[in-house]
């Protein structure tokens, strides 16, 4: 259907080119005519669309064989071939005319005459058609940057999300590994739990979107494991969410949050980090007790990408910060 509307409106833009220069003709030019202006130009209509279909094939052969070359250059080979081609056209149109009309062939400076306001509409036309391929190149250049950047953004996040394997297994190994000696029941109960995350990671690696209920799943996988190495120093607080489980959301994007938390903020027995997870017909608030570490990176490059991400759905993350708290709104996708 796009290619349809684009043939109409290369028709319609020779149509009306032809009848500006054939107009602007007949008022500089004394000499009488036989055929009235309207006639010239229904006659001359057909051979004119014909013109530019070759002068377009011109193009878009210069165009794959020349495609290394600058555009200015190729520009002025278009130029250049579709002048030489029109030319000898006219000139050909013009003798079998003569022919056929039993008129004496015109003098040579009379023809050149005749045919420079036609290599001029051409020129015209070509310049027309060069102007199309260029936007048409450089909206495929968008779409190509357009899909670059998604896969970057894409890249970042799914190398953030891999991120949580190093890091965060380390540590859950450590504890591990001290439960091993102090309660059996306990440590087979982690070992689940963390095989449990890892399970959660795996199956939603090429998922982009995933249900809220899902989601907090595996974020009480996750955070029964922080709990364990944390105790009570750290408090997670998530409100009920029946009516929202089937909402949708890009996957480990809360556990993200929460890590954020935790990783920025100092948690003892004296001043804990409680962690509150709130739910909206418009999305998630994660919220946090402000008490900052001195010594951690606020770069915000796991947050960042965690917006990055949403971006590509036409959705933001609103982000509020007091003296005393921090609030992250996360909309749902759907």
């Amino acid at each position: 259907m796009k290619n349809k509307w684009y043939i109409l409106l290369f028709i319609v833009l020779i149509a009306i080119s032809l009848f500006a220069f054939q107009y602007v003709a007949e008022l500089l030019s004394d000499a009488p005519r036989s055929l009235s202006l309207e006639t010239q130009y229904l006659l001359n209509l057909p051979a004119c669309i014909f013109v530019g279909i070759v002068d377009f094939l011109i193009i878009v052969i210069v165009h794959k064989r020349l495609d290394n070359i600058n555009n200015t250059m190729r520009i002025f080979i278009d130029l250049l071939l579709a002048s030489v081609w029109v030319s000898c056209f006219g000139i050909a149109a013009n003798y079998i005319l003569s022919i056929i009309l039993e008129e004496p062939w015109p003098e040579d400076y009379a023809l050149l005459k005749m045919s420079l306001p036609v290599v001029l509409w051409n020129s015209m036309i070509v310049l027309l058609i060069e102007i199309f391929f260029y936007q048409q190149s450089q909206m495929e250049a968008e779409k190509k940057l357009a899909i670059i950047e998604k896969e970057k953004i894409q890249y970042q996040y799914e190398t953030l999300k891999a991120q949580i394997n190093p890091h965060f297994l380390f540590n859950s190994l450590n504890v591990l590994s001290s439960l091993a000696y102090s309660d059996a029941e306990k440590t087979n109960l982690f070992a689940k739990k963390l095989s449990g995350v890892y399970r959660y990671l795996l199956l939603t690696n090429n998922r982009p979107m995933v249900t809220l209920k899902e989601e907090l799943a595996f974020l009480e996988s996750y955070v029964f494991l922080e709990k364990i190495r944390f105790e009570d120093t750290l408090f997670i607080e998530i409100d009920e969410y029946d009516l929202y489980g089937t909402r949708l959301i890009i996957p480990v994007s809360l556990q993200l949050l929460v890590e954020n938390a935790i990783k920025h903020n100092i948690a003892t027995l004296k001043n804990p980090l409680i962690i509150r997870i709130g739910f909206t017909d418009e999305g998630i608030m994660v919220s946090n007790n402000l008490q900052l570490r001195s010594s951690v990176d606020r770069g915000g490059v796991g947050l960042g990408n965690l917006e990055k991400q949403y971006a590509l759905y036409d959705k933001a993350i609103d982000i509020v910060e007091s003296t005393t708290e921090f609030v992250v709104r996360v909309p749902f996708l759907e």
